[in-house]
């Protein structure tokens, strides 16, 4: 850290503690280069916040104006990406923007070579639309919009030249994102991913919470769980603590630690491996969503029913694909009960005799699809 706050990632630090995500390099891209195109200026450094309320200064690598006749002139660069102490597939890319500007005062953001386009329905982004996600989209729309002001408008292509060979590393060919990787990020930092690191800290956000008095333990396995506590019930997400993968392991410190009350909150994508006693809903662990249900429409309907949905759900690429299918069949109250039941009853065999544990299961797009009888009580007295 300086001492104005920020924090700096160049080559001169090999393996930074922290680093960022796509999303904030894109951002950062597109800002610079719309800085240079106000300014008609090379630049070399760019400070931008990230959704954390971490700032960063980004080194900003082979920037330059084109002059592309007719009065239209655009300028271009790259940030490299840096992931951390954990660095990932894409750690070391190249992410490039280049910015135009135009006469009708929007912002559009596209993707250019290397970044992945949607073509399955469920994601982020709609089909046909570049795998660049909101949060990203968002930062890049307001970074512009501070460089170049209100009376403008601007054309944005990310593009990330490594990310056609890359995509074959990731999930994205997988679900349905074709042509390259995807621009992420929901709080624009990557911190590092050590296990013990992770179930250090969720041990410290358990003893706090117990410190504090807490005699209900609030549980939420990423940003998705607390940004939800918040918009459905104003529920102040410096309650919760953060689980990520490991749900198994925080159940059983809270109950070590002696919470005899504990709510869990998280997404269907996550909490439905639950249901199969799955103890790390980590990706590496193996991905078994669409097994599952299916696993539980076979057992509540007949097998001409089961065969027709359960075919439907094995193409799906999301979970809040699958409740759409589910909704159709007039199956999802059913389902969503039968998974909701088994949730709990995993994680009241985890927690042990005497600890009272109570889930709530939403999605992003359908909203609360499963909460146990006593979730609710629990939510009156955290609030």
């Amino acid at each position: 850290m300086n001492e104005t706050g920020s924090f700096f990632l160049t080559k001169q630090k090999d393996k930074p503690e922290i680093g960022f995500t796509t999303g904030t390099c894109a951002a950062a891209a597109a800002c610079a280069a719309a800085r240079m195109l106000v300014s008609g200026i090379a630049v070399h450094y760019v400070r931008i916040m990230t959704p954390k309320g971490i700032p960063v200064l980004i080194e900003v690598i082979e920037p330059s104006i084109t002059d592309c006749g007719s009065g239209h002139i655009s300028a271009k660069c790259a940030v490299r990406k840096e992931s951390g102490s954990d660095p990932d597939v894409t750690n070391g890319v190249l992410v490039y923007a280049e910015v135009t500007l135009t006469n009708d005062c929007t912002i559009d953001i596209d993707g250019g070579i290397g970044v992945g386009r949607v073509t399955l329905p469920g994601l982020d982004q709609k089909v046909g639309c570049a795998a660049i996600n909101h949060v990203p989209r968002q930062m890049i729309d307001e970074c512009v919009r501070k460089e170049i002001g209100a009376g403008h408008g601007a054309r944005v292509v990310i593009s990330i030249p490594e990310g056609v060979e890359l995509a074959s590393k990731t999930f994205n060919p997988r679900l349905g994102i074709t042509g390259g990787i995807s621009v992420l990020g929901t709080s624009g930092i990557v911190e590092p991913m050590s296990q013990q690191a992770l179930l250090d800290t969720i041990q410290v956000e358990i003893n706090m919470r117990k410190a504090m008095g807490y005699d209900i333990l609030p549980v939420a396995i990423g940003n998705y769980g607390k940004d939800f506590l918040m918009s459905e019930y104003g529920f102040s997400v410096e309650k919760a603590v953060t689980s990520s993968n490991f749900i198994y392991d925080s159940i059983r410190m809270a109950a070590d630690s002696g919470f005899k009350r504990i709510l869990f909150i998280g997404h269907i994508g996550k909490l439905v491996k639950v249901a199969a006693g799955v103890k790390n809903t980590h990706s590496k662990y193996g991905d078994r969503r669409m097994e599952i249900l299916c696993g539980i429409v076979r057992k509540l309907c007949c097998s001409k029913k089961a065969d027709d949905v359960t075919g439907q759900l094995m193409s799906c690429i999301s979970t809040d694909e699958a409740v759409r299918i589910l909704k159709d069949a007039d199956l999802a109250d059913k389902a969503l009960s039968e998974m909701t039941s088994r949730i709990h009853d995993n994680m009241c065999r985890w927690a042990g005799t005497g600890v009272q544990v109570e889930v709530i299961v939403f999605s992003n797009v359908h909203g609360i699809l499963g909460e146990s009888y006593g979730a609710k009580k629990f939510l009156e007295i955290l609030s």
